[in-house]
This record gives structure tokens, C-alpha cells and sequence, in this order.
């Protein structure tokens, strides 16, 4: 079977429809007014690019989009309180609270979007409807214009597209809130992608942290639920999340450290796209095209020519090299961002989330995943505990601990009853466990224990989740990524490696 192109960018454009439509493209505007749109967004740009921070926007600008957000909210809000009233919608559908605000959010833009995706994975943190609902939250909008894209290149990288590339796609190869990704050749006749973002966000994003931060105010003020949740911080730590995803070059610089690891393991099997140094910037990325098969592509990979179960072994034991070697890993390992490439090698596709433990903590994680695949629970319990994720570690009761997270991960490491389809990969089906289940359960277990789940801690199990999966998939009731010698093994061997590279 031949290749087919993964997923280039990643989480953002997972199963993205680009829709070319008349409507896709803005709707004309009188020239000075587009001038002066143009300029608004490219000084709020520059200022993000420069000093690494959204800006703050100005009174005028949050009131305006102030009254679109409320706007929005109350015509989904009326629709809500018909719904409930009547029992009906046009086109008969239903329309509940997590529903009706799903929606919202889908049509308040990229930032809401963002929003929302935090929303679904705080499992722990929001109602469980709203976090199920918010799963569904689609990450799908038209594509830009193309006046835009060179716009945006132009202003970044200093030159017009025609004098960079070769060649460069009208029609985007996928398109989401934050940017799209057009495939394009080098001058040299190499193959590229180019990512760009979409106009306009820094701006965009002022506004929305602005008005977000008053109704987290606002909300604190009359709930205490609220207080307790520090809803603040919540808002705080997500401008953090997306001041890193509005600069590409963090990005890069993710690609390139996981390409400097794989060159101190000696590996030459598993890399990440070299990124186009020259060619990329805070709004654009430039990055070697990868062809070849998602690793759920389950029939593809198996037609391929090369062992399966081998390459899976390998793509595993190169996510866990970063961690081992410089405390970071990949985050957000789905599908479509493992590849098998073409030529037989394994490919690690978006580094926009990335997890990072410090030197601290460290050593923790190595052990809480080496307890993971020893089944030693007491060893997960120590792990946590030398994380510091206890205010007072003398209080702890290691062995309640120990049973409580035995209770919760036990499904993790079950026999599996047999092999996934590739569907069930692809949509996250599993006989022992749904990542849905297994975070809050973390959660909850911290706080009975008076631990705080470090954000990392929580990530890194979701790739340990996914990478099972995988496992399951290809290997069936022989492979468990949490219990196969062959991984604890090269764990081990690696920990080695990297002692003595330090």
C-alpha cells in the first residue's frame, strides 16, 4: 500500500476540512480600512514577538468585543431557555447548558476554541457534562485568504513568498483557529510545509484574556466554588499555555531538542521535521515535509514492509529518551502526530505542547513510570511524594497512597482482550480504560492525600495512555507499554546513556 501524508501540524488541524468556499474569503472592505486593520494587528504582533508577552488591549477595543461575547452568549442562552421551555429547536434538536455554550464558543473564535479544549481535558476541574461536551468542541473554521498569508510572510520573514519559494499552495492543506499549513517547495527543490497563523490574534487574544479575567473576577466574587477553584489561576496559567502556542518558535525549538537527543542516543531512526531556521518566525513555521503512515493506520503500517511491532518499540523508547535525557517529552502523542515515514524511520509530528519537568522533579517521573511497569505501587506512591507534590510529605500515608493509586491504575495495566481495530485506535476505544476516567481519578486521589497534581504528571500519564493504545493495538495480549520488559529494559539502558552524557 502506498504512503499517504500524516497529519504535518498536529493537534490544532487533527481532522481538519479546509472549505474553500466564496464564504471562506473576507468580504471586501474599503482599502484604508483594510489598511488600518493590517496595521492594528501587525503592531500588536510585533509587540508579542518582541517582548514575549500579549499585550494588554486598550478600553475601546475590549468594550467592542466585549458586546460581540455577550452578544453571542445570550443569543445561545435564549435559545437554551426555549429549548427548556418548549421541548424544541428547528431541525428538532436538543440544546442543553453544556450544549448551548459548546456552541458559543465555537462561534466566539479561536480564542473560546482554545478555551474550550482546556475546559475538556480539566476533567477534574469543570462538571463532567461540560468537559464531555466540550470534546466535541470543533476546531474547524475557513481558511484564511491568501492576500493574508503573504501578508503575514512578508511581514515576518522580510521577503514576499514568490522570492522564498519555489513554489507555494493556494489551497491550504489544513486550517484551524490558530493557523493553517500550506505545502511548498524550497528554491533547492526540497519539500516544505509552512504554518502560518492566522491574522489578527494577538489583538484578538488581548481582548478575550481582558474580558475573561473580569468574569473570573466576576465569578469569584459571588462563588465561593469558584474561590476555592482559584479560577484566576486558571485564567493565568491559560494566557501562559497560549503566549507559547501564539509563537512558533518555541515550537521549533522543541523539534530541534528532540532532534539533539536522538543524536546523543545515537538514534537515526526517530526525528522530528528540521525546521527551515531562515524561513521561520514568531507567526510562521518552516518545516520539512514527512510522507508515510499514522500510526493508526493499522492496515497501512502492516503493508508497509516494515515490522510493526519493532518500529512501535522503537517510537516508544525514542519519546521516552527526551524525558530521560532532558526532562521534556512530546505532549500530545495521538495519531496523528506518530508516524511511520516512508523510509521505514519513525516521525514525531507538533511539538505545541510540550511537557517539562525540572531537575527537581525529574528523577520522580523516571521512577513513577518505572513503578508503573514493575506494578510496584509503592514505588508510584514514592515517586510522588519525592516529586513534592505533598505541603507537609510527613503526613502522607505512603501505603493508603499506594493502595488508592493501585485502585486507579489497575485498568492501565490489564491484559488487553485482544487486538484493537484501527478505528477503536483512532477513536480512542479500549477494554480496560478511558483517559476521561483516569485523570480525575489522579486528581481525586491527590487531594484526599493532600497532594497537587503537577500538570506534567497529569500529561505525561496521557502519553502513557496513548502510547498503550498503540501497543494494544499491534501487539495484542503480548505488548502492555507499561509492563514489557523490552521497554523497561532500554529504559534502564538509556538512564545509563544519559548519566554518562552528563
Amino acid at each position: 500500500m502506498a504512503p499517504v501524508e500524516g497529519d504535518l501540524i498536529g493537534a490544532d488541524l487533527i481532522g481538519t476540512e479546509v472549505r474553500m468556499t466564496e464564504s471562506s474569503e473576507p468580504a471586501a472592505e474599503p482599502p484604508r480600512a483594510r489598511e488600518r486593520e493590517l496595521a492594528r494587528n501587525d503592531v500588536a504582533d510585533a509587540a508579542m514577538a518582541e517582548t514575549g508577552t500579549i499585550p494588554r488591549a486598550g478600553l475601546a477595543a475590549t468594550l467592542r468585543r466585549a458586546a460581540v461575547v455577550v452578544g453571542i452568549l445570550v443569543w445561545f442562552g435564549v435559545r437554551r431557555v426555549w429549548a427548556a421551555l418548549t421541548g424544541w429547536l428547528p431541525g428538532g434538536a436538543s440544546l442543553s447548558g453544556p450544549v448551548a455554550l459548546r456552541l458559543a464558543f465555537e462561534r466566539l473564535g479561536p480564542i473560546y476554541i482554545k478555551l474550550g479544549q482546556l475546559i475538556a481535558s480539566g476533567e477534574a476541574l469543570f462538571p463532567a457534562a461540560y468537559s464531555e461536551e466540550f470534546r466535541r468542541l470543533l476546531d474547524r473554521v475557513p481558511a484564511f485568504s491568501r492576500a493574508d498569508v503573504e501578508h503575514i510572510v512578508e511581514r515576518d520573514l522580510g521577503k514576499p513568498v514568490r522570492e522564498l519559494f519555489a513554489s507555494f499552495d493556494d489551497v491550504p492543506m489544513a486550517a484551524a483557529s490558530i493557523a493553517q499549513v500550506h505545502g511548498a517547495t524550497l528554491p533547492d527543490g526540497r519539500e516544505v510545509v509552512v504554518k502560518v497563523q492566522r491574522p489578527g490574534l494577538a489583538a484578538l487574544a488581548s481582548a478575550d484574556l481582558r474580558i475573561l479575567r473580569f468574569f473570573a473576577w466576576l465569578v469569584m466574587k459571588v462563588s465561593p466554588l469558584a474561590r476555592g477553584s482559584n479560577v484566576g489561576a486558571f485564567v493565568d496559567d491559560f494566557e501562559a499555555n497560549l503566549r507559547q502556542e501564539l509563537d512558533f518558535r518555541h515550537e521549533a525549538e522543541a523539534m530541534r531538542e528532540f532532534n539533539e537527543v536522538m543524536h546523543v542516543f545515537g538514534n537515526d531512526r526517530t526525528r522530528a521535521p528540521v525546521v527551515e531556521d531562515a524561513l521561520t518566525h514568531a507567526r510562521v513555521l518552516t518545516m520539512e515535509r514527512f510522507r508515510g503512515w499514522r500510526i493508526d493506520d493499522i492496515e497501512g503500517v502492516r503493508g508497509s514492509g516494515y515490522e510493526p511491532v519493532e518500529t512501535l518499540l522503537h517510537g516508544i523508547r525514542s519519546w521516552f529518551q527526551t524525558l530521560i535525557l532532558r526532562g521534556f517529552f512530546h505532549g500530545d502523542v495521538h495519531a496523528g502526530n506518530f508516524m511511520l515515514l516512508s523510509d521505514g524511520r519513525i516521525g514525531y509530528l507538533d511539538f505545541g505542547i510540550v511537557g517539562r519537568f525540572g531537575e527537581d522533579h525529574q528523577k520522580g517521573v523516571l521512577e513513577y513510570v518505572l513503578g508503573f511497569q514493575q506494578r510496584d505501587f509503592g514505588r508510584v506512591a514514592d515517586a510522588m511524594i519525592l516529586m513534592k507534590t505533598a505541603a507537609d510529605a510527613e503526613r502522607v500515608d505512603r501505603d493508603a497512597l499506594a493502595h488508592d493509586l493501585e485502585a486507579i491504575y489497575a485498568p492501565l495495566l490489564r491484559a488487553p482482550t485482544g487486538e484493537a481495530t484501527a478505528g477503536e485506535v483512532a477513536a480512542g476505544a479500549d477494554d480496560a480504560f478511558q483517559i476521561k476516567d483516569l485523570v480525575p481519578g489522579m486528581i481525586r486521589t491527590g487531594r484526599t492525600h493532600g497532594l497537587r497534581m503537577p500538570r506534567e504528571l497529569v500529561l505525561v500519564t496521557k502519553q502513557l495512555v496513548y502510547l498503550d493504545r498503540y501497543s494494544r493495538a499491534y501487539g495484542g495480549d503480548d505488548m502492555n507499554v507499561l509492563t514489557d520488559t523490552r521497554l523497561t529494559n532500554t529504559i534502564v539502558q538509556d538512564s545509563f546513556v544519559a548519566m554518562m552524557s552528563a
